[in-house]
């Protein structure tokens, strides 16, 4: 873990020089996830290549990152990962952005799409105006009516409160939703969460919880991805007091570390309906797709 924290400032710098809005072309998404992937950093061409492995075989978790991509360095890249792929349908890169998808003509590659990031006018959310919002200003009134709260910073000595809310919020959720791919996720996701809120400080993260009777009952972490975009990187409220987690979410929006930012990203739904559901209805106005790109002899199907 600290390895790959010594490598922050080389790899913010190249993604930089991207300037997506997409969760992935974050450092501390690379950091949250290390545990599930071996991640490997080489430089091609003069660009940076993050190779990640999950003990299947090798892939690119984003397209190069650089100033000048060449078809020269993705074949390159392609030859790093078949040669210990063999051909066997693994090689790929993900997280490929629509302003990119020219570098991968189609008569050689193949593409998917991987999903789409819900992104909101930060200004929508801070307001809830009109009424397209109104149940959400219902829920907010309930919520700051029915319980005094306190949305205050993070800090250190909160992280295992957090994480026992983590775990409680989780049970729940599984009891609630039976779908194989949401429980494997909610598993996946306690050991990001946690590397997240015990590494805030070094990957710069804004981290805010709300408290109830001296109790933290929500928590929420994010980053700027761009100048103009915050993301939301991880959000849990209980479920158990209704107009909580609009509460939250609205509190972020309105922070004074994300008031210079116009839009917030949510990050995508999992292909999970439940989550597209929540996510449609705090009416985002744009979404960020991705796709994921092989050769064409390894389309995924």
């Amino acid at each position: 873990m600290i390895g790959l924290l010594k490598q922050k400032e080389v790899v913010e710098e190249y993604l930089r020089e991207s300037q997506q809005g997409h969760s992935a072309y974050s450092f501390t998404n690379l950091f949250a996830w290390q545990e599930h992937f071996d991640f490997q950093l080489e430089i091609v061409d003069g660009n940076l290549c993050i190779f990640a492995d999950n003990g299947l075989g090798p892939f690119l978790y984003l397209p190069p990152l650089g100033k000048q991509i060449t078809q020269h360095t993705i074949e390159k890249c392609f030859e790093r990962m078949e040669a210990k792929n063999k051909g066997n349908g693994i090689s790929r890169i993900e997280n490929v952005v629509e302003g990119q998808l020219d570098l991968f003509p189609e008569e050689k590659f193949a593409r998917y799409h991987k999903g789409d990031e819900y992104g909101y006018y930060r200004k929508d959310i801070v307001d809830l105006k009109g009424n397209a919002y109104k149940s959400k200003r219902s829920d907010y009134n309930f919520f700051s009516r029915n319980f005094s709260c306190e949305y205050s910073a993070y800090t250190d000595d909160m992280l295992e409160e957090c994480q026992r809310l983590y775990v409680d919020w989780a049970k729940q959720r599984q009891e609630s939703c039976r779908d194989d791919i949401y429980q494997h996720m909610l598993k996946e996701n306690e050991g990001v969460h946690s590397l997240m809120m015990k590494h805030w400080k070094a990957l710069g993260l804004v981290g805010r919880v709300v408290s109830v009777d001296g109790q933290i009952v929500a928590y929420s972490f994010g980053c700027a991805l761009t100048k103009d975009i915050f993301c939301v990187l991880i959000e849990v409220a209980r479920l158990d007091m209704k107009g909580l987690p609009v509460f939250i979410f609205r509190e972020v929006c309105r922070d004074k570390d994300a008031q210079s930012f116009q839009w917030i990203n949510v990050m995508d739904d999992f292909g999970l309906e439940n989550l597209r559901q929540v996510k449609m209805s705090f009416r985002p106005k744009i979404l960020f797709p991705s796709y994921v790109i092989t050769l064409k002899q390894n389309e995924i199907r």
